[in-house]
């Protein structure tokens, strides 16, 4: 039996996502932080990596759009792939990160 870590039967898909963000005002900026700290790790100032699944991504959508001015602020949501694969090997930091990506491996049991 194969087992791989980070995943079982309850588990949803989850893909990583790269989030970055560009806003104008000191409040919504903290209030933004603050939301994305709650779906994520900050990798550098204002871009996060998340792991979500499609009713988590929702969730966050929701979330920034209550906090966010639309025609001030802005922004990107990149889909780097599943994660355990693809989204964790197409990060490459240059420099000291300020975070590790995680390291998965599947096991034998």
């Amino acid at each position: 039996m194969i087992r791989l870590t980070g995943f079982s039967e309850r588990t949803p898909m989850k893909n990583v996502y790269l989030i970055s963000y560009d806003v104008s005002d000191a409040k919504r900026l903290r209030l933004t932080h603050r939301k994305l700290c709650g779906f994520g790790t900050s990798l550098q100032y204002s871009v996060f990596r998340c792991e979500l699944s499609k009713l988590q991504l929702m969730s966050l959508k929701e979330g920034l759009w209550e906090i966010l001015n639309l025609v001030e602020d802005r922004v990107m949501v990149v889909d780097l792939g599943p994660a355990g694969a693809r989204g964790d090997d197409c990060v490459e930091f240059w420099g000291n990160p300020r975070t590790e990506i995680p390291e998965r491996k599947a096991f034998v049991i």
